[in-house]
């Protein structure tokens, strides 16, 4: 494989953490909304049952049977639409920390293969650079002459 081919897929795997982040933006964003949708319509059902409580007791204001069952009926919409969004908030919640560690999985995957091909490039560019056998040749040439004694030796 070409240096250039370590590059692109050293690009492609940025690429696709970068993917991987905003996907899981856009499901916090979208789990954030569901919640935030659900509270808008409990306070709007929560002031018009408030409203309409004010008009029949503001019709019928001797009745207190009826005052009682009205007050009554509305106080239990009340915590039942309570209930209802704290489930939703909880299930949303829950939801948020499984789609985390799913979503740390795909981005410690996905900097794997980023940091291999990295290091491939960096190989690959070292092993192609007319600067490293320099390098090379200046350091073996200030080794001892034992330790080159002992290379031929090897080698022999």
């Amino acid at each position: 494989m070409a240096t250039n081919e370590y590059v692109q897929k050293y690009y492609d795997s940025l690429i696709a953490s970068y993917d991987v982040l905003v996907d899981a933006v856009a499901r916090a964003n979208e789990r954030g909304l569901n919640v935030t949708k659900q509270l808008a319509n409990d306070v709007a059902k929560g002031q018009r049952e408030a409203l309409e409580l004010g008009k029949k007791l503001a019709g019928e204001p001797s009745d207190a049977g009826q005052f009682y069952t009205s007050v009554l009926e509305a106080t239990t919409a009340a915590q039942g639409r309570a209930l209802a969004f704290t489930q939703a908030a909880y299930g949303e919640a829950m939801g948020a920390g499984a789609e985390a560690r799913e979503t740390i999985e795909k981005l410690v995957a996905a900097n794997k293969e980023t940091s291999a091909a990295a290091v491939e490039v960096a190989r690959k560019w070292a092993t192609a650079n007319p600067m490293v056998d320099i390098v090379k040749k200046g350091y073996e040439a200030m080794q001892p002459a034992t330790t080159k004694a002992k290379k031929e030796k090897a080698s022999a």
